[in-house]
């Protein structure tokens, strides 16, 4: 009876230690907090929890992102929720704050995006490989960057040449804006949260957006006709960034982990999200009746030789900030694969 007793105990002893060890393992666990903006029917929730799942597959579990349901701020202030410390990881668009990254939207240039899956990783690659960086994220720690699908025109009215587009007032984000003012339409910038409530009250009757935006912005019954441009006519330069501090604070392991699933493997799986959610909205647009249509050629390089001006901008601004701004854009349109036109 003394033997059954001290054995009991002996196994007692060694199950309180191992609830004690799990418990430990538990309380080992970091949580990131990430800001969010897009509503919960965007595609980039549902992608952007499948990163969220890469993360905690590359930590072993021990690392994991807890997303916010609602927004935080606007979504040109998100990237000062890292730079301030706010929130521990954010993500945003490139052109929403004007000449804070310049260099990270030479992929914005028109004709330059294949897909998404291809460009993304390809941005991610080249701007760090070539230092871009350290310049332009020097106060937070940059985890991965991306693009969205090829850019196209969305309307209220059929618009396939130069002279259809005169006059018209098109909503577009940061990067549009020029585009929008060289083919002769008139640029409404604005958020692309915005934008069904711009097109519902007409205050805009065409957009530059990825086919995606038509399921997530819920314009498939406010537009009808689109317009693709072999190439994309633009696309838009993303980035997921970190407060240095929550850097800092994680460890080694955490943060060979968090880079593992971010660089140029978490700019695919993105890349790759949005390429099917692209492939899923152009079947919304053609179940529903709408028009689709491809520019053609000829009329293409009418709109090439006005846009032309774009790259060279983006190449002056390079430049200017003692790059090589030509053979940087060159780089970056071979490791894209961009469609040569």
């Amino acid at each position: 009876m003394v033997r059954v007793r001290i054995a009991t105990a002996g196994i007692g002893a060694v199950l309180v230690a191992s609830l004690a060890l799990a418990g430990a393992a538990q309380a080992q666990v970091v949580t990131l907090k990430m800001g969010h903006w897009l509503p919960p029917v965007h595609h980039m929730t549902e992608t952007i929890a499948k990163w969220i799942a890469s993360i905690g597959a590359a930590s072993g579990g021990s690392l994991t992102v807890k997303l916010d349901k609602s927004a935080l701020g606007k979504p040109p202030g998100q990237y000062d929720l890292a730079k301030n410390g706010v929130r521990d990881i954010t993500w945003g668009v490139a052109g929403y704050t004007p000449g804070r990254m310049p260099m990270i939207r030479g992929a914005e240039v028109p004709f330059a995006t294949l897909d998404s899956e291809t460009g993304s990783p390809a941005l991610y690659s080249w701007y760090t490989k070539n230092g871009l960086d350290k310049a332009e994220f020097n106060d937070t720690k940059l985890i991965t960057a991306f693009v969205h699908g090829p850019g196209l025109l969305h309307s209220k009215k059929s618009i396939r040449t130069l002279e259809d587009l005169k006059g018209v007032k098109i909503r577009v984000g940061g990067g549009g804006v020029p585009i929008a003012k060289a083919l002769g339409g008139v640029a409404v910038a604005m958020s692309a949260t915005k934008a069904h409530e711009s097109l519902q009250r007409g205050t805009t009757t065409a957009a530059f957006f990825p086919w995606e935006s038509i399921r997530g912005f819920r314009l498939v019954k406010l537009v009808g006709y689109h317009l693709e441009v072999p190439g994309g006519l633009y696309t838009t330069s993303f980035w997921v960034t970190m407060a240095p501090k929550a850097w800092t604070k994680l460890s080694a392991a955490h943060k060979a982990a968090l880079m593992k699933a971010g660089g140029a493997a978490g700019a695919k799986l993105i890349g790759r999200g949005w390429d099917q959610a692209d492939t899923a909205a152009k079947k919304l647009a053609t179940d529903a009746g709408h028009a689709i249509r491809t520019i053609a050629p000829a009329e293409q390089k009418r709109w090439a030789a006005r846009l032309g001006v774009i790259r060279e901008t983006w190449i002056k601004r390079a430049d200017a900030k003692g790059h090589d701004g030509k053979k940087l854009l060159a780089e970056l349109m071979t490791m894209m694969k961009a469609p040569t036109y």
